[in-house]
């Protein structure tokens, strides 16, 4: 899927320079990636981003090519980058975190999230579950929250669309896609489509 989000930042081949520029650019940055031992994990994040945006023009590239490109043109990328420094000192992650801003709309509080974490549009992204397993996709105002008994076990491939909440104490399993706007507060099995009621009219 191509995300036209990105306009002008949106690579070609003619843009080398940007790339070059970029690969300065981020250089703390990946150090910080490398040194948290988290550089195979953020490796597989960046391959997710590339094969979602569905850009030839970046599939060439090297890993750190496609690293710096993500870094310098989305912000809620750089979120996913900073969840992965978690196991570095704080003042690496306070220093990085300064140079690369994050956006400030998106907080990822999981426990543990697997590799592949892509954020779709990023704006107003609330994450705070026990675990999460591998692939996980979620769009724009979408939620995974706790309530006053827990928070969400979510399995691997699931796809949570624009405007859903999934809360609570509850186990979403493997390959479950939660449609636009949905409310979930109760376990969901395996490759169930969770989808909102239609709007209706109301009735004065």
């Amino acid at each position: 899927m191509r995300d036209s989000r990105l306009g002008a930042m949106v690579y070609t081949a003619r843009k080398s320079v940007m790339i070059r520029l970029a690969r300065v650019w981020a250089r703390p940055l990946w150090w910080g990636v490398s040194f948290s031992g988290n550089a195979l994990v953020v490796t597989a994040d960046v391959d997710r981003w590339i094969d979602c945006f569905d850009n030839e023009a970046l599939v060439p590239l090297d890993t750190y090519s496609r690293f710096a490109y993500l870094a310098g043109a989305l912000p809620e990328f750089r979120n996913v980058v900073h969840y992965r420094l978690r196991p570095s000192p704080s003042i690496v992650r306070l220093v990085l975190r300064r140079l690369y801003r994050p956006d400030g709309t998106i907080i990822l509080e999981a426990d543990s999230i697997g590799p592949g974490l892509f954020l779709h549009h990023g704006n107003g992204i609330m994450i705070s579950a026990t675990s999460i397993g591998r692939n996980f996709w979620i769009n724009q105002h979408a939620s995974v929250a706790y309530t006053a008994k827990g928070r969400p076990t979510i399995g691997d491939d699931v796809t949570i669309a624009a405007g859903a909440v999934v809360a609570g104490p509850i186990v979403v399993g493997d390959g479950v896609t939660v449609g636009a706007n949905a409310v979930v507060t109760k376990d969901v099995p395996s490759g169930s489509v969770m989808v909102a009621p239609h709007a209706q009219p109301l009735v004065r």
